[in-house]
């Protein structure tokens, strides 16, 4: 096992890949501030079914999707800018303090947050954190190749000794072993019988 300070810290190319990490959050609250200005719209769809009109709250018909455009969307850039900087900055803050929980964690939070389509990244950083973690923790190394050389070892080295209840077994069946005749009294806890009384 690793010590506690390595599994709970980061090691130089898990710092720089959450700095990397860390850079695009930055970025991304930088697009999205651009869009807060721009107040552009937010375009939703559904599926256009063939044969009926598009819902109500899709007016818009366009090839094979019904379409509704939000044009009243400053709120909602507004607390998504505010959401991915505040994550962005305790990304930051907890990389250079080289903290691998709190990066995992707001890695993973940030990556939920967005969304599978813009927040894969963060969801792949806090996973590969915390598995990397659970290596070293396990097994002392934190590189996959490694950990799992280290566990094959394991499990060869378990097949080729014998296990003590497999010893015990083998014992009580071998009738002519040591362990199947019974301990001899031991005279240290033996009481001692009473004298008979002359009459």
């Amino acid at each position: 096992m690793a010590p506690r300070a390595q599994v709970l810290g980061l090691d130089n190319l898990e710092r720089g890949i959450s700095l990397f990490g860390a850079g695009i959050a930055l970025v991304l609250a930088l697009v999205t501030a651009i869009e807060w200005g721009r107040n552009l719209p937010i375009r939703t769809t559904v599926k256009y079914v063939k044969g009926k009109s598009c819902p109500k709250a899709y007016p818009t018909h366009v090839v094979t999707l019904c379409e509704h455009i939000n044009r009243e969307t400053r709120s909602y850039w507004e607390v998504r800018f505010f959401f991915i900087l505040l994550v962005a900055l305790c990304l930051l803050y907890f990389t250079l303090r080289r903290k691998r929980a709190g990066v995992a964690c707001f890695a993973v939070f940030l990556g939920l947050g967005l969304g599978l389509s813009a927040g894969v990244v963060f969801l792949f950083l806090g996973v590969w954190l915390i598995l990397r973690a659970y290596r070293l923790q396990k097994y002392g190394v934190a590189g996959m190749l490694a950990s799992n050389r280290i566990a094959r070892e394991g499990v060869t080295g378990r097949r080729e000794s014998p296990t003590p209840n497999a010893t015990i077994a083998r014992a009580s069946t071998n009738p002519t072993s040591k362990a199947a005749t019974p301990p001899p009294a031991s005279k240290r806890y033996t009481p001692k019988k009473p004298p008979r009384k002359r009459r």
